[in-house]
């Protein structure tokens, strides 16, 4: 796949995200200065505080669904401690696990809850904005694997990696503007900002396809 990189600037970067967080308390300001003023009731809702234990809950539930899975593939591959008990244990057993499976529903149904949070929505706004004003102009195509694109939530979700979550939950449920913003470039998703990458002070984005 093809995406742009530019070098930018750090200072730059986190002056512009820090400045948007401050508007905190001033949703309508916030929305105008990233353009989103007929946005303006998500910006108002991504401001408001909110509770992000369901993430912790989801964690949890992928943890035990991936062990489950695991469980499943182990059973019909006769690596399972039951395949002693004979075949009609390790059916039982099998259906049991399905069961228990499709009780935990499907793994698409956290991150789908995750992204249309207007907190998360909110933020990733301010993280394009971040991009907008500290490229270099230098910007570039490049052809890179998709598989070597970092986004540190959708593979908290794959991973059902709790630390992360744990801190990310922390960040999300902090007033607007105590925000982290180093937290927020680096850690964070945008809608076109992939990678900031400070130690090479380069950024991976996408863009809109012109139009015709």
């Amino acid at each position: 796949m093809y995406i742009i990189t530019a070098t930018f600037d750090a200072e730059a970067a986190l002056g512009r995200a820090s400045e948007l967080l401050a508007l905190g308390d001033s949703p309508e300001r916030l929305a105008e200065r990233l353009g989103a003023t007929r946005d303006l009731e998500m910006v108002k809702e991504g401001v408001a505080p909110v509770s992000f234990k369901q993430v912790m809950t989801d964690m949890q539930r992928i943890k035990k669904y991936v062990e489950v899975e695991k469980e499943i593939a182990d059973v019909k591959a006769g690596k399972s401690m039951f395949r002693i008990l004979g075949a009609g244990y390790q059916e039982k057993q099998l259906a049991k696990l399905e069961e228990t499976r499709r009780k935990l529903g499907s793994l698409i149904e956290a991150p789908r809850w995750f992204y249309k949070q207007p907190r998360v929505q909110l933020l990733s706004a301010i993280r394009d904005y971040a991009l907008d004003g500290s490229q270099q102009g230098d910007a570039a195509w490049i052809e890179i694997e998709e598989e070597a694109l970092v986004f540190p939530i959708a593979k908290m979700f794959e991973m059902s990696d709790q630390a992360f979550a744990q801190i990310l939950v922390e960040q999300l449920e902090k007033p607007l503007q105590d925000v982290d913003p180093r937290f927020l470039l680096e850690k964070f998703e945008g809608n076109r900002s992939v990678t900031f990458d400070f130690e090479k002070g380069a950024v991976l984005y996408y863009t809109p396809a012109p139009a015709h």
